[in-house]
Parts: structure tokens; C-alpha cells; sequence
């Protein structure tokens, strides 16, 4: 009996044991660490709700609800790839990367916003990367860096609580075992809701499609929309609105009368009295002739032969364009030197006519531009030099200029002169790499280019002295005649303080009277470079009796928005407001600028354009003044002197013409503001909508292409 009883004991123990295993294995499968699919959703949520907060001064609810089904969408398709794999040590692996990735792209983000007031696509990101990491902008990277840790070790607490959720907490698992379709279809179910948000309700809907531009999509639609419009739209676009039928110029010439015709009728005065026979009316001197500006382009050819829808319609969108025509200007400066120059953060209200009498002059004796403007193009100083330098917007930003290495830039100022013979060189004080102007500027039309580190001699320090660049350079082109050269400057870069800035220190004794903050000061101080690089220049054409002879071209590249408030540029508070006197909130306060064109040879003539203008309208009006052969409907702007109607465009699609301004920004409400006495239909209005998408659609493609390439075969 004991034998028996003993026996039923121990196989009650083992069916307890067996019972308890189970128990456990059931514990085990309900609970445990989260999956790491889990970090990915709650990090990326975590990630764009402290993005929008710390980059957003806008607000309404259709944006609201677009941007937070998106950024659901978003989290859950990402989150997707914490499933990957079957093994949890690849899946942990995998969901750490791209945790990191996408903490590390919302934070980029944030320090290029607070820089330059754009957000980057990942493709400018690269560029601007690169060009941080050199010599001085190093040093203001980390200290950026540093100001904002607090911002990184932030971002760093998903990873975080993931990993002390793991280890300390019992939770219950979040089942793995087919959770991919569950996040599939709600990821992509919200993506959908989204998009229809985003395309109904959202103030910003327009920037899905036509208006597309990558900042106001990162605003309206959360960074991994951006990224992705940017990957469908920002190669380019092929929809343009044509007219019915295309532009076909009348190349014929005009009947010539015979000698054998009928006879004449007696010759009458100017009051339609006869005249007695052997006198003659006084007669009108003849009116010209102008032609349009334009060239033998096959078009039809690459329509019919090319097999890329781009192109095709690239091709049909410019043949259906009315060229300008040539005018009273035209040929002025023909055979004459130019000197073309993107001045740094240069801005209007700088010149006086006691602080900068030089500037003061060229602005009101050469030809004087009222109401011009220097739109800043979605980058900084290389996307401004890039519209100054071509003629065509720069729809890359900051990629844009260095995408023209190895393509086809006839169509550029140094490039048309240098076809005539031209002595060309372009110059830089400060280091020649940037940007790869190295590699870029000789590709737009100019033989050498020279910047610190192959050849340029000035003084080691930041930034350089534009005054000594020109006295360097001007004896090597001046007994060139003809000759094109080009100056890209550096004095005017923030930071705008004593002590960060050489050129701000140099002139602080000559800005102390003025009654402005110390950083206006700094910034007005370190501008009187380009007051004395211009004396200077001057004073040498002059001295070789050639003053008349030279046409001095120079504009901003961008506004200074170092004023504004910034980590980067040491600045608490927005100087700019303070600088140009009113608070700026639009396009058209901000991007207001200085145009000199000025030459001996215009002094007195009283040369004046109101309507509006912009730094795309520089090439085509230099192309009309130089007289040479060229193409007005292959650029993006007008030439000044010329019948075609004046339009000034910015990136997200905000225009200005004689008859008002539209305000396109995000929270504009879209404006439209009628000049004084001016009245226009709702037919006008989209007819110049239209007009500014198929220049920008253009400008995307042109370069992506190598349209040229394929034009001027």
C-alpha cells in the first residue's frame, strides 16, 4: 500500500510539474519584452510630434488632422520593417537603424531650418554636409551642435525607455505572428485617408501637386511626405499647360514695292494739303524694325525623335512660347567688357549716399531698378549665384549649381561672351572648393576660376576682404579687352558680431553713430568691404580709361538671413525686422533687393525700370545689352528692356507683375494684393499661375535632363 501510495505521489508531482510548465509557457507567450516594431511606431510618432512643435509658428485644423493621419501612416509603414526578419536579434538590429536614421534626418532638419530657413531634400542635405565640415563653418557646425544636445539626448529617449521597458518591466507582448498585415493595412489605409485630407482639407493641398515645393510639403504634410514628394516630384515634372496652338513666328519679309508700280497720287503736307510739284513733304526718320530674340531651334525634331515624355514636353511647352524682341537697347554694350558680381547677404537699405558713396552712386546714375528682388530659391549663397549666373530658378536649392558639372550650359552669359572671344576669369575669396566652384564655374562660361587655395592671394581670416580680392585680381584682366569676369564675395557672411567677424571689427568706428542694435551695426559694418572693393574698381577702370567701356553688374545672392533669429548665427532675437524697419511676414518684404547695373557711359541718361524684376531677369537683359545671339524663351526670366510682361516668381509659387502680388505661403491664406488702380479678372490670375508652374516644372527638368545638350546638338 505504501509502495502504491508512493506511486501516486509522484505521478501527482510530475502532472504538477507538467501543469506549471505549461502555466509558464502560456506566461512566456503573453508576456515579455515589446517587439521591436513597437520602438519604430512609438520613435517615429515621438520624432515628428517635437519636429512640428520645435519648426511650426502655424497652425489650423485641416493641417493638423492631414499631418497627423500621415504621420500615423508613416510610423506604422515603418515600423513594418521591425518585423523583417524572423530572428528578434536581426529585428532589434534593423529597428535600431532605422530609429537612428529617422532621428537623425528630423534633426538635420531642424539645424538646416534654424540656419537657413529652408529645409534641405536628402540630396542638398549631402551637399550641405560636405560643405559644413570645411574650415570655418566646422567650427559653427559643432558649436550648433553643442547648443542643441539637449534636443539629441531627447531624441534618444525611445531607445531608451524601450530598452529599461525590456528589461525591468513585465509587459504583456504585443503578438508578432501576423501583426505585418495589420500594420500593412492600417499604414496604408491612413496613408490613403491622409492623402485625401491632405488634397481636400489642408490649407496646403496645392503643394501635392502642381505647386509642389519641398519646404512648404515638409510644413504641410510631416518630413517622410516631404521626402517622398520629393522623390516623385523633384526630378522633374512633364505637365505643363500649353496654349491651343503653339507660338509660330512670322518670318516673312515684308513686300518690296516695284519701280513700275501704279502711279503715285500727289504728295500732301502734314495737314493733308497738296504740295506744289517739285517740293517735298519733311519726312519721319524711320521707325526700326525689332525681331524677336530668338534662334534656329529644332524642337519638332526632339518631339518627334526623342521617346522621352520630358522632353517632349519640355520641347513642346518652349516652341509654344512668344519670344521677346529686340529693342532701343539692344546691342549697347556689344563688344564692351562686363564685370558681373553676387555680393553676400548685399541688401538695398545698406547704401548711402554718405556711409556708401560709391555704391550710392552706381545705384542712381546707372540704370536704376525700383522694385527688384532676390528671391530666396529653397538654399543660400549657391542657389542665388546659380539664378544670377544662368537665368533659370533653381529648383535644386543647393544642388542646383553643382548639377551643371559635366552638361551642356551654352545658354549662360560667360559662356555666350566667351563664344565671341571674351577674356574670362572668375574669382572667390574664400576657399575655391565650396560648393565645387572648382568644378562648376568653368563649365558656365569662364576660363580659369580662382579662390583661396589655388591662387587667390588675401588675408587668412573670417570672412575675407572683398577689397583685396579685387585689388589681387583687377590687374589681371584689365588689358584683356574684352573681357567677362565674374565675383562671387564672402565680406558680407554672418555671423554679424565683433568679435566672429574680421570685416565687422575692421569698420566698427565707421558704424557708431548709427542707432540700431550692435548686430545691425555689425552687418553694416562688415558690408563697407564691398563699398571700397567697388571704389577701388572704379578708380582702376577709370585710371585705364575704360570706365565707359565696362558694364558693373552686382545683386545679392540671397537676403541676409543671418539677422534672423538663430543658434547658428548667434542671433536672439529677429534683427532683420529691425534692419529693414517694419516686421517682415511675406515673400515681398523679405526678398526686396538692390540691381546695379552701372557704367561711365550711362551717367546722365536717367535709365529707370519700375516694373518688377528679379535676379532671373539679369542674363536675358545682359544677353539684349551685349548683342548676342540667343534665345529668349529658353530662360526663366525677361529681358528688362524688351515687350515681354514683367514677372517676378518665388519656389512656392508667390508671384508679383505691374498689376499686384499673390502670397502663396502656407499662412497667407492665398492672397492676392491688386496694385494701386489696378484690376484683374480670375482668368488672369490662373493664366499667371499657370504661367509660374510651367517655369518651375521647366527649371526641375532643364538640368536633370541635359536638355541643352539635346537642343544644341
Amino acid at each position: 500500500m505504501e509502495w502504491e501510495f508512493d506511486q501516486t505521489a509522484q505521478q501527482s508531482a510530475e502532472q504538477s510539474t507538467e501543469q506549471s510548465q505549461a502555466r509558464r509557457r502560456v506566461q512566456r507567450r503573453r508576456s515579455g519584452p515589446l517587439p521591436p516594431w513597437v520602438l519604430v511606431f512609438g520613435s517615429l510618432l515621438f520624432y515628428t510630434f517635437f519636429f512640428h512643435i520645435w519648426t511650426e509658428d502655424r497652425f489650423s485644423l485641416g493641417r493638423f488632422l492631414t499631418l497627423t493621419v500621415l504621420s500615423l501612416s508613416f510610423a506604422l509603414l515603418a515600423a513594418l520593417f521591425g518585423t523583417i526578419s524572423k530572428r528578434r536579434k536581426y529585428q532589434k538590429i534593423i529597428a535600431l537603424v532605422v530609429v537612428i536614421f529617422w532621428g537623425v534626418m528630423f534633426l538635420t532638419e531642424y539645424f538646416i531650418l534654424d540656419s537657413f530657413h529652408n529645409f534641405y531634400t536628402i540630396e542638398g542635405m549631402l551637399t550641405g554636409a560636405g560643405n559644413a565640415g570645411q574650415e570655418d563653418f566646422k567650427d559653427r557646425t559643432i558649436d550648433l551642435v553643442l547648443k542643441n544636445v539637449w534636443r539629441i539626448l531627447l531624441f534618444a529617449l525611445p531607445i531608451v525607455g524601450w530598452f529599461l521597458a525590456n528589461r525591468y518591466l513585465k509587459i504583456r507582448r504585443i503578438l508578432t505572428k501576423g501583426v505585418r498585415r495589420y500594420l500593412a493595412a492600417a499604414g496604408a489605409g491612413l496613408l490613403v485617408i491622409g492623402l485625401l485630407f491632405g488634397s481636400v482639407i489642408s490649407p496646403d493641398r496645392n503643394r501635392i501637386g502642381k505647386e509642389y515645393n519641398f519646404t512648404d510639403a515638409v510644413h504641410g504634410f510631416g518630413l517622410p511626405m516631404g521626402f517622398t514628394l520629393d522623390f516623385f516630384k523633384g526630378g522633374g515634372s512633364s505637365e505643363f499647360e500649353l496654349p491651343d496652338e503653339p507660338f509660330v513666328p512670322d518670318l516673312t519679309e515684308p513686300p518690296v514695292q516695284s519701280s513700275e508700280g501704279p502711279v503715285q497720287p500727289p504728295e500732301t503736307d502734314t495737314n493733308g494739303e497738296t504740295l506744289e510739284p517739285g517740293t517735298t513733304a519733311p519726312t519721319e526718320p524711320p521707325k526700326p524694325v525689332y525681331t524677336y530674340q530668338m534662334l534656329d531651334l529644332d524642337f519638332e525634331s526632339l518631339i518627334a525623335n526623342s521617346g522621352d515624355d520630358t522632353v517632349v514636353n519640355i520641347s513642346k511647352y518652349l516652341s509654344s512660347l512668344t519670344p521677346s524682341k529686340t529693342n532701343e537697347m539692344t546691342g549697347m554694350f556689344k563688344g564692351k567688357n562686363l564685370i558681373l558680381i553676387t555680393a553676400e547677404a548685399f541688401s538695398k537699405e545698406f547704401i548711402d549716399p554718405e556711409l556708401t558713396p560709391t555704391l550710392y552712386r552706381m545705384m542712381t546714375k546707372g540704370i536704376q531698378f525700383t522694385d527688384y528682388y532676390q528671391p530666396a530659391w529653397g538654399g543660400s549663397t549657391s542657389s542665388g549665384e546659380f539664378s544670377v549666373l544662368t537665368g533659370i530658378e533653381p529648383a535644386r536649392g543647393v544642388k542646383s549649381i553643382t548639377n551643371t558639372i559635366g552638361r551642356n550650359m551654352d545658354v549662360t552669359i560667360g559662356n555666350l561672351l566667351q563664344d565671341q572671344g571674351y577674356f574670362t576669369r572668375a574669382y572667390h575669396n574664400h576657399t575655391y572648393t565650396y560648393y565645387d566652384r572648382d568644378k562648376t564655374h568653368e563649365n558656365l562660361g569662364y576660363e580659369k576660376f580662382i579662390g583661396v587655395g589655388n591662387g587667390m592671394e588675401v588675408t587668412k581670416a573670417w570672412p575675407e576682404s572683398d577689397l583685396e580680392m579685387i585689388d589681387f585680381s583687377v590687374p589681371q584682366f584689365i588689358d584683356h579687352q574684352p573681357f567677362s569676369v565674374y565675383y562671387m564675395t564672402v565680406s558680407g557672411h554672418g555671423a554679424y558680431s565683433w568679435g566672429g567677424n574680421r570685416q565687422s571689427a575692421r569698420h566698427k568706428e565707421e558704424v557708431q553713430h548709427l542707432e540700431c542694435s550692435d548686430t545691425v551695426k555689425a552687418y553694416i559694418a562688415c558690408n563697407l568691404e564691398v563699398e571700397l572693393a567697388m571704389k577701388s574698381l572704379i578708380e582702376q577702370l577709370e585710371a585705364a580709361g575704360i570706365a565707359d567701356d565696362t558694364l558693373i553688374v552686382l545683386t545679392a545672392d540671397h537676403y541676409p538671413y543671418c539677422l534672423e533669429k538663430s543658434d547658428a548665427w548667434y542671433t536672439d532675437k529677429d534683427y532683420l525686422s529691425e534692419y529693414y524697419g517694419e516686421t517682415v511676414t511675406n515673400v515681398f518684404q523679405r526678398d526686396h533687393n538692390c540691381l546695379i547695373m552701372w557704367s561711365g557711359c550711362l551717367e546722365g541718361m536717367d535709365l529707370v525700370i519700375d516694373s518688377p524684376t528679379f535676379s532671373l531677369d539679369i542674363v536675358p537683359t545682359l544677353c539684349n545689352l551685349f548683342g548676342v545671339e540667343w534665345d529668349s524663351r529658353l530662360y526663366s526670366g525677361r529681358d528688362v528692356f524688351s515687350d515681354a510682361p514683367a514677372l517676378v516668381f518665388w519656389p512656392d509659387h508667390s508671384w508679383k507683375t505691374d498689376k499686384g502680388s499673390w502670397n502663396a505661403s502656407l499662412n497667407s491664406g492665398k492672397e492676392f494684393t491688386p496694385a494701386e488702380g489696378a484690376e484683374v479678372t480670375e482668368d488672369y490670375l490662373n493664366g499667371v499661375r499657370r504661367t509660374v508652374s510651367n517655369k518651375l516644372n521647366y527649371a526641375y527638368s532643364v538640368l536633370g535632363l541635359d536638355y541643352f545638350k539635346l537642343l544644341f546638338h
